[in-house]
């Protein structure tokens, strides 16, 4: 989960103003996909995006993704964009895209837009939801859409603890390592909220950009608060320390969706 931040601070956007702009929101299941970004001989969400606009406009066509998810991720509200020549308008568009994709990935919405428009380094926010089946027993139809805790959770700590995290941070403490150098690791959290749905726990997650992995650590952490393994003080403590050493472990991907991206109006 790169930073939308860091990318609208690092990197130009260079467009041709003769082509259209094209703006799709997909959702997909990420369960047999390694991730978004296209991959040499790895199924992708990109690569499948990418194969259906070739069939459709005749030639090879680049597109653009708001930040990569993880191999086994979700999506309700992916964007990407791409600049071609205009060949279709919005709904026929959508509906030869989703003719040409697997039954795991679907564009939900496609607007005509300036070509200006992209969708990594316009982004000013995002969304995340994660998803926990907490009870003894899981229902085997969420086995790759849930995490599985099967122990009780102390709800009212967790949400003590999350709330230490709305603010600017430095979120260093809960985040992997991408790879490459990061210009900063300080967000703006401006929701971090549990709720309890039957045997599910939902998390959202809303900030300014995301880390590598960030959700799926604090996650991590938060479910030790709720096992009793480290305290709400405790995790305070995990935050402020700026080390990824002091933090509890990852949770699965599988329980992770990317809900919403956030544009300037």
């Amino acid at each position: 989960m790169t930073s939308s931040l860091e990318l609208r601070k690092s990197r130009p956007h260079r467009f041709d103003p003769a082509l259209q702009g094209h703006r799709l929101t997909v959702a997909y299941r990420g369960t047999e996909f390694s991730g978004w970004q296209r991959q040499t001989a790895k199924r992708t969400v990109q690569e499948c995006l990418e194969t259906a606009l070739e069939k459709i406009w005749g030639q090879k066509i680049s597109l653009q993704g708001s930040g990569r998810t993880d191999t086994g991720v979700h999506a309700l509200g992916q964007v990407a964009s791409f600049n071609a020549p205009r060949l279709h308008n919005a709904v026929v568009l959508q509906r030869a895209l989703n003719a040409n994709l697997p039954h795991d990935v679907r564009v939900v919405k496609c607007r005509l837009v300036s070509p200006a428009f992209h969708a990594r380094f316009d982004a000013v926010g995002k969304t995340y939801r994660y998803l926990i089946w907490n009870r003894l027993v899981q229902d085997p139809f969420t086995l790759d859409t849930h995490w599985h805790v099967p122990r009780p959770l102390d709800l009212p700590a967790m949400r003590r603890a999350a709330r230490l995290l709305l603010g600017k941070h430095d979120f260093a403490s809960f985040t992997s390592n991408p790879g490459y150098e990061r210009e900063s690791k300080v967000r703006t959290m401006r929701r971090a909220s549990i709720t309890r749905d039957g045997s599910v726990l939902v998390f959202h997650f809303t900030a300014d950009g995301f880390l590598y992995r960030m959700v799926r650590n604090l996650v991590g952490g938060l479910v030790k608060v709720g096992l009793g393994k480290i305290t709400v003080d405790d995790f305070g403590k995990i935050l402020r320390a700026r080390s990824r050493s002091e933090a509890p472990a990852t949770a699965p991907a599988c329980g992770l969706y990317l809900v919403d991206v956030k544009y300037p109006r």
